[in-house]
């Protein structure tokens, strides 16, 4: 019987445990260069296609410094695949460091 109580203890503990923990997206954000824009509109392009990709949340272009930031969970997207996303676009794209 004390046996059978101390496994049902554990169990429990693990239930518990495992509950208590969660898995959430970490919020990060992204400087990528983008080479090849020459307007607002290829900002809006970047802008536009960044936008439609799950998990990203928040982006800011600039055609004038080459750039675009953006703010997205990690769970959904990469920069990797960020910076992919630029370049299917026709654009150069590199993680700003």
């Amino acid at each position: 019987m004390h046996k059978k109580n101390i496994a049902l203890s554990f169990i429990a503990a693990l239930i518990l445990a495992s509950s208590m923990v969660s898995v959430s997206a970490a919020v990060r954000i992204v400087t990528l260069t983008v080479r090849g824009m020459t307007c607002g509109g290829c900002a809006t392009r970047v802008e536009e296609a960044l936008k439609s990709t799950n998990g990203v949340q928040e982006v800011h272009v600039s055609y004038e410094r080459g750039r675009a930031v953006i703010k997205y969970e990690d769970q959904k997207v990469t920069a990797e695949k960020l910076r992919e996303v630029i370049q299917s676009i026709g654009f150069f794209c590199e993680v700003k460091r």
